[in-house]
């Protein structure tokens, strides 16, 4: 595979599949099809301004080893005709271009909405037919799709490989559209709402599936989800919605209404009881593509995503993949941040390569899952250090401190706390950021003789040192101050774990603010840690 054309490649779609694709190094070009300025620039891209419809798609494609097909029209429009023109007519029109220029393979974008949702499987595999709604124009148009895919190759056997993926809902930075807007909102409303139910995967376990089906002679649907599915209810618990149970007919002639008036931005076309749960076994088998995140876990990526608290237990709280997905925009803005101050460039070093090592933990408390950002060196921690984020900000960006006490040998825990970041609980209580300073110091994520716990606030403060009975470890300590639940819980057991150290939560919004605090926190750590003071005074 050396040369790739990619249509829609200024959609939501090509801005997850275009970085994979260009940093493949078996991948020499990639020519992009698009009637809108493109998202990103590369050496390897060259844009195209061309209508799918266009006659001259072909020379277009002449050349071309594959083509990955994501031109179409998903936001509803008035002029439903118009839509299914560039949906049905548009996709004809680029696979019969493709086989006259040539082209091995193609991957079209396809979708579980293809299916319909009702009398089906759960989950429901590639050998159920699609038969989507004809009065849903999006779901409709996959469909048939589909089916003139199918039909083009049974009389080209063999003449050109054409896989088509049916992805689920797609969570990410670069994803937004009207439908993650009403599954998001404070309110929903469908007819059986215990019984709907959605999928949802990130745009990165997306571009990974459609790079790899773009380096195979693939035949047919494939299946593109998670292993398990949410439903609304749960969708609902997990962001506070109110989820309600109202007649499929009120809710078609409601829909029709506020679009009718231009109050909503969807039509009856979108009314369902949720979409297919999809197994994607076939394409795991095939290709050894399996997806990195589960459903309710991307569910609660959407949300924060959009800015929303999440609330219930720790099940929820994003790790691993899904957690990566949720930072990324502040992962983005970090990077704008390191190349305009050069201060957190320096203590970030090339490439953000910091991030590379993060390990996302949850631990359940009782003010809700609190979310961890656990950054090690690469040899056995010397200490650790336990840091609460302060409010307004997340874990990702304090990393730049993490990475500068990393370096110096030191592991680091990034607490965000009770309802901020990718934490769940009430937002702005001091308790439930002291609980979660404490259960995470508490819990040892990082086996080390020392741990000190760092708060950050906006007036600075401190503590005194003191020693846990019956260990070496050491923790900061206030005189007379307990957390109620985590008294209770260490009865017997020593004093509770509070800050030795409080940083200005302001001054951390520079590059200079966490130079200072990585120096602050490495002298108190270097005062009780032989090994740490012996490296300082070689250095």
């Amino acid at each position: 595979m050396s040369v790739v054309a990619v249509t829609g490649a200024t959609s939501d779609f090509a801005a997850a599949i275009l970085p994979l694709l260009l940093a493949d190094d078996e991948v020499d070009r990639v020519v992009g099809l698009g009637r809108s300025a493109p998202r990103i620039t590369h050496p390897k891209l060259t844009m195209v301004p061309l209508d799918m419809r266009d006659p001259s798609l072909a020379e277009v494609f002449a050349g071309c080893d594959t083509v990955i097909h994501l031109a179409f029209v998903v936001e509803e429009q008035r002029d439903k005709e118009a839509s299914r023109d560039v949906n049905v007519r548009g996709s004809i029109n680029v696979v019969e271009s493709a086989h006259r220029a040539g082209v091995r393979r193609m991957v079209i974008a396809s979708s579980a909405s293809a299916y319909g949702s009702h009398d089906i499987p759960v989950p429901v595999t590639e050998d159920e037919f699609p038969t989507a709604d004809p009065r849903r124009y999006y779901f409709a148009d996959k469909a048939e799709v589909e089916h003139f895919v199918e039909w083009w190759l049974r009389r080209h056997p063999d003449e050109m490989a054409i896989s088509l993926l049916r992805p689920t809902f797609v969570v990410g930075a670069d994803v937004a559209n009207s439908a993650i807007d009403m599954l998001t909102g404070p309110a929903i409303a469908f007819p059986h709402p215990r019984e709907s139910r959605y999928q949802f995967m990130t745009q990165d376990d997306l571009a990974s599936a459609f790079v790899l089906a773009a380096k195979r002679d693939l035949v047919g649907p494939f299946n593109i989800a998670p292993r398990d599915h949410t439903t609304a209810v749960e969708l609902g618990a997990l962001q506070g919605q109110f989820v309600a149970a109202v007649p499929r007919r009120l809710l078609r002639l409601g829909a029709d209404s506020g679009y009718l008036l231009r109050l909503l931005p969807f039509s009856s076309h979108w009314i369902s009881d949720g979409e297919a749960a999809l197994d994607p076994d076939l394409f795991s088998r095939t290709t050894g593509w399996e997806p990195r995140a589960g459903s309710t876990e991307c569910a609660a990526a959407m949300v924060l995503l959009r800015g929303r608290p999440i609330f219930g237990d720790a099940a929820v709280v994003p790790t691993g993949h899904a957690a990566e997905v949720t930072v990324e925009p502040a992962t983005r803005r970090l990077r704008a941040w390191a190349a305009s101050d050069p201060a957190i460039g320096e203590l970030l070093g090339d490439d953000l390569d910091v991030l590379s090592a993060v390990d996302h933990r949850r631990l359940d408390t009782p003010v809700g899952g609190i979310h961890v950002e656990l950054h090690r060196p690469r040899s056995a921690p010397l200490a650790s250090v336990v840091i609460g984020v302060p409010r307004g900000l997340h874990a990702r960006y304090l990393s730049p401190l993490a990475a500068a006490l990393v370096r110096a040998g030191v592991a680091v825990a990034l607490v965000d706390p009770s309802g901020h970041g990718l934490s769940t609980g009430r937002r702005g209580t001091r308790a439930g950021h002291d609980a979660a300073l404490s259960a995470v110091a508490d819990a040892r994520l990082v086996d080390t003789a020392v741990t000190v716990v760092v708060a950050a606030s906006r007036a600075r403060g401190g503590g005194t040192l003191r020693a846990l009975p019956g260990t070496d470890r050491l923790v900061g300590s206030r005189a007379g101050w307990r957390l109620p639940w985590m008294g209770r819980r260490m009865r017997g057991r020593g004093p509770s774990v509070t800050p030795v150290l409080t940083l200005d939560g302001t001054a951390l919004r520079s590059g200079i603010g966490q130079a200072d605090a990585a120096r602050e926190i490495l002298a108190r750590v270097e005062a009780v840690t032989p090994a740490l003071r012996a490296g300082a005074s070689r250095g």
